[in-house]
């Protein structure tokens, strides 16, 4: 392996995680590598076509799963820079802290984690930030303690959905607005780059106003000279040293070729 292909940090896929993970250790001036399996999605009309979307499929992989009977399954999951998150609806709840506990099911016990909701709570905050997400503390019965409000202030309902929160709270519930990651600024739509269009659960952004990890960290992750970025990039191994106590090399299919990092 030559020195060329030595990196001090190799982030296998950019979705939430790993776009995250580069995002944070971008100015730590090490060496960092992002691998990719998919390429960068193409902008294009299709992306708010309801027909490429849903009925063609058109950005899901044509890969073949197998379930745990062995069959055929089709994953509903996409390979792109950003991963899942180009598709996902911009909602951005954190786990309560009851998810980090012991919990029994009828078919059986999950397990406590071996940290709390506490220890991730900065982090929680920190990526609200990053993410930009809108939101109001204090209005869902379920949400866990939280060191500081939402950066963003949560998306107005339109007509027909606030309509229907005032009946719920007729009725004693307690409706509340989902935290949602995009780039809406409400005051100044004129300058907004979200303009609230009807295609955003399920579908990629044409306009980047989605808070998805390519945007909000890839992209700004790229800029330092330390971290690159290689795509259609599938990562099939990873080499042991002798005493297995570390990776040795990473090894990726491109382009009909074998290379390793």
């Amino acid at each position: 392996m030559s020195q060329n292909n030595h990196y001090d940090v190799i982030i296998i896929g950019t979705g939430a995680g790993g776009g995250t993970l580069a995002y944070h250790l971008a100015p730590s001036g090490k060496r960092i590598l992002l691998l990719e399996r998919g390429d960068y999605l193409e902008r294009h009309k299709d992306n708010w076509s309801s027909r490429a979307v849903n009925l063609e499929a058109k950005y899901n992989t044509r890969e073949v799963w197998q379930d745990r009977a062995g069959k055929p399954l089709h994953p509903h999951t996409n390979y792109y820079v950003g991963g899942n998150t180009k598709f996902y609806g911009a909602a951005l709840f954190r786990l309560r802290e009851r998810d980090f506990e012991e919990i029994r099911h009828y078919e059986g016990i999950s397990p406590a984690w071996p940290i709390r909701y506490q220890e991730l709570e900065p982090y929680y905050t920190r990526a609200e930030q990053i993410y930009h997400v809108h939101g109001e503390r204090g209005v869902d019965p379920t949400e866990p303690p939280a060191s500081g409000p939402y950066p963003f202030p949560a998306v107005n309902h339109e007509a027909r959905i606030q309509h229907l929160h005032e009946d719920l709270e007729k009725l004693g519930r307690h409706p509340f607005h989902v935290p949602l990651g995009i780039m809406l600024d409400e005051e100044n739509p004129h300058q907004s780059k979200c303009i609230r269009c009807d295609t955003c659960d399920g579908f990629a952004c044409l306009l980047h106003a989605k808070s998805d990890s390519q945007v909000c960290c890839v992209n700004p992750a790229l800029e330092y000279p330390n971290v690159s970025l290689i795509t259609n990039a599938l990562v099939s191994k990873l080499e042991t040293s002798a005493s297995g106590r570390e990776i040795a090399s990473v090894v990726v299919e491109r382009n009909g070729a074998i290379e390793r990092y």
